[in-house]
Order: C-alpha cells, then structure tokens, then sequence
C-alpha cells in the first residue's frame, strides 16, 4: 500500500467543477485585482472567523509584518520593538519580526506552544507578543488572559490553525488583538498558489493594514505611508471560497484520524502528544516523537508510507539568524530533532488508518 503525506491533486479534485466555474467568472469580469471575488472572501472569512474585518494578503508572512507594521505606525508598538515568540515554529514567525524592523525575542515551549510560564520570564522586557497555533492546536486562553493582564499586546500567527474552535466557542482568528493566516495549498484552507490574511476586531488596526499592503496608497497616485504590495489575486479569492464550505466537514474528518492515532497507537518508541492536544485543535500537523527519527522514517518509507518533519531545525539556530545562535531551548531543540508527522488528511481511508497503525504499532 502506498500512503502519500498529503495529496494535494486528489483534495483538489473535490472543487474540479466549482473552480472551473470561479475561473470562468473572474475571467469574464475582466477584474484580476481586488474586485468583488476579493470582497466577497473577505466577508465570508470575516463571518466565519467572528471578526469585523479581514484584510487578504499575497501570503501568510506578509499578513503577519502588516500586523506588525500596521502597529508601528498607529504608535501601538515602538520602532525597534522587541516582540516574544515561542522558539518552538516555523522561521516565517521569525522573518516577520525582523521584516517590521523589530526584534524577536524568542522563549521555550513548555509541550508544544506558549504557556503563561513561558511568558513570564520575559514579560517585563518586550512590546509585544506573537503566539502561534503550532500543528493547529490553539494557544490556550490564559495567554491571552495574561496578556491583557500585563498591558502587551499579543497576536496570532494562526496560519496552522484555520477553524479550530476554543473552550468559549469562538474561532481562531478572533482571539488577539489581530491574527495571520496562510492560505498555502498544504493549509487546512489552502488556495492553488500562495495567499494570506489578517483578521482583527480593531478597526483602525485594519485600515492601515489594508492601505501599507497596497503601496501605503491613500489613493491611486496619493502614497502617505511607504506600503508594499501584497494582495490577494481574486481567481485565489474564488478558490478560497469553495474550500471555506466544507472547512468545518474536513476539520472534524482530521479529528477524528487524530483519535485513532491516540487510541489504537502502542508502540513505546513513538512518543504521542499529551491527551489535551485534540482539544481546540484543526489538526493541521499529527505530531509524533520517536528519538530515531531517521531510521523510523525509513522503516515507515519501505511500508509504502509517506511522512513529514515540522521542523528539522529551529528558528534559533538557523544561518539567518546568527545573533541568537548561541541561545538554548531544551524543548524546543528536543521537539524538532524527534518529532514526525503522520498522513492526517480528509481523504485517509479507515484501511489506509488501520494500516499506518498496524505499521507503527510493529516498528
């Protein structure tokens, strides 16, 4: 039997008829930036998330610098902010920051995301907070509590997190102050090419957003900020708006796959996630952490079954960000020499389920 990690052809087949409809409509309207695609995205997203605004983006980094930027220029943060993070992410959290002219100031995880005890170490130090719904899992709510408690404004980078729902019944996207979401084919909602979003409840936050991702433009030849250009293409737009219909349909499908990892997986060499991680959870990324990586891949690979690694090498101890080299995360560092990812996708089978369960249980 061979499992791919994620099928990307096959889940795209789904919408064949449906994007064959949106392409006709944005060609025959003749608008290829912005136009009523976008807007309509843009609206649906913003009912889905329970936020007033949506600004799109050509991708999940340049939502989050908008954020950033957007903030800087409202006087909301300082020129050369310092902003924590979890050390435990993918390096786009990180090139944000250094993107938006400030500096990340990175903490260990305590499992797999920020807690409040992460945070308190450095608190009293930083401008700014960006938490991170790592594999999906939201951040919990007493780090936004805590947040708040201390005066620092905190977002999201929720680009794993599209649809997962907190303990209170509100959806990732909502929960800070503004949220950054990727619309990468791979995401839970993924577009067929690159796209992004920042949804807030702020705004003003919004507004600025929205005039530095198109040039700083006022209006078409009036430029009072120094903006960039980064927008969402409407044939994307369309695209996005079919695969939102069934968002919550394959969220819960991932869940479920997730259940059965944890319910029928035995094997002591493969180290599963604390009992909690279903909870508020997309399930963008199935985490398991086995010590011999390598040799566990391998096996899995002579089974017919296809993995993945999020991530091999942490932010903090990259090339391109020399200055914070010398700078230690045990559990970050343990996370991503041990962790797999495991085919947890809307279009696994049960045979295919009971297979890659069976493979793993005999490793």
């Amino acid at each position: 039997m061979k499992i791919p990690y994620l099928p990307l052809r096959e889940l795209n087949e789904r919408f064949t008829v449906q994007d064959e409809q949106a392409f006709k409509r944005v060609h025959a309207s003749g608008r290829f930036i912005g136009g009523d695609e976008v807007q309509l995205f843009e609206k649906e997203f913003a009912g889905y998330c329970g936020v007033s605004n949506v600004v799109s983006t050509g991708n999940g980094l340049d939502a989050l610098t908008i954020i950033l930027l957007a903030e800087k220029q409202l006087g909301n943060l300082p020129e050369n902010a310092k902003i924590l993070l979890p050390a435990h992410t993918y390096i786009a959290t990180f090139l944000s920051i250094a993107h938006a002219g400030m500096q990340p100031v990175p903490v260990d995880v305590t499992e797999l995301l920020l807690s409040v005890e992460n945070l308190k170490s450095q608190i009293d130090r930083v401008d700014g907070i960006i938490a991170v719904d790592l594999y999906g899992k939201l951040v919990g709510d007493e780090v936004y509590a805590f947040a708040k408690a201390q005066q620092k404004p905190i977002y999201c980078d929720s680009a794993q997190s599209h649809g997962a729902i907190n303990a209170s019944g509100h959806r990732s996207g909502c929960l800070a102050k503004a949220s950054a979401f990727s619309f990468y084919p791979t995401k839970n909602l993924g577009a067929l090419g690159d796209g992004g979003a920042i949804t807030t409840n702020d705004s003003e936050l919004a507004r600025v957003a929205r005039q530095i991702a198109n040039y700083g433009r006022e209006n078409r030849f009036k430029n009072p900020l120094k903006g960039v250009n980064s927008r969402l293409d409407p044939i994307q737009a369309a695209f996005l708006r079919n695969r939102l219909l069934i968002l919550d349909a394959d969220n819960a499908h991932r869940v479920a796959i997730a259940q059965r990892y944890f319910n029928e997986m035995t094997n002591d060499h493969v180290r599963l996630a604390s009992a909690d991680f279903l909870a508020h959870n997309a399930v963008h990324v199935f985490p398991v952490f086995v010590l011999d990586r390598a040799h566990f891949q391998d096996y899995l690979a002579q089974k017919g079954i296809e993995t993945n690694v999020h991530y091999p090498l942490p932010p903090h101890l990259q090339e391109a960000f020399q200055e914070l080299n010398d700078l230690s995360f045990p559990q970050t560092e343990y996370l991503h020499k041990t962790e797999v990812s495991l085919p947890c996708h809307p279009l696994l089978s049960d045979a295919e389920m009971s297979y890659i369960i069976n493979a793993i249980n005999s490793y």
